[in-house]
């Protein structure tokens, strides 16, 4: 199963609007654990790059205006910024992850709010495209 680093944040968040329950939530669970690993990985390397480019007083402080960081080769730390967000997450279906990654496909496709406007039925959208990637020979 593969999704892009900037899906994640919305990912999680449709998660949350799962009715699931007793296996099936900690199926959830797990999934979201392992999707915040990757989430929290890519805001730090958001900062990394934002760190890189920044401009620093002679203390080595970044320098603030108006609010708001100071960057150096601006069109460059977005170029950079933007590639990371293209970067896509490999979630391996193994045999492990089979019970949990057949509950969240089963669960985002049947479980969410059955109904959406505008952007969120685009999400939606995308979600299920995202899930049904997931397939096993013998799935039930």
């Amino acid at each position: 199963m593969k999704l892009y680093k900037f899906e994640l944040e919305n990912f999680i968040a449709y998660l949350d609007t799962l009715k699931t329950d007793r296996t099936d939530s900690r199926h959830k669970a797990k999934f979201k654990k392992h999707l915040l690993e990757h989430y929290d990985e890519f805001l730090k390397d958001t900062n990394d790059i934002n760190m890189d480019y920044v401009i620093k007083d002679s203390n080595g402080n970044p320098v603030i205006e108006d609010e708001k960081y100071t960057f150096e080769n601006n069109h460059k730390r977005l170029s950079e910024i933007q590639s990371l967000h293209k970067e896509q997450i490999v979630i391996d279906e193994t045999n492990e992850r089979k019970a949990m990654l057949l509950s969240i496909k089963e669960s985002v496709i049947n479980r969410g709010p059955t109904e959406f406007e505008g952007i969120a039925a685009d999400w939606y959208d995308r979600f299920c495209e995202i899930v049904e990637q997931i397939e096993y020979k013998d799935e039930q």
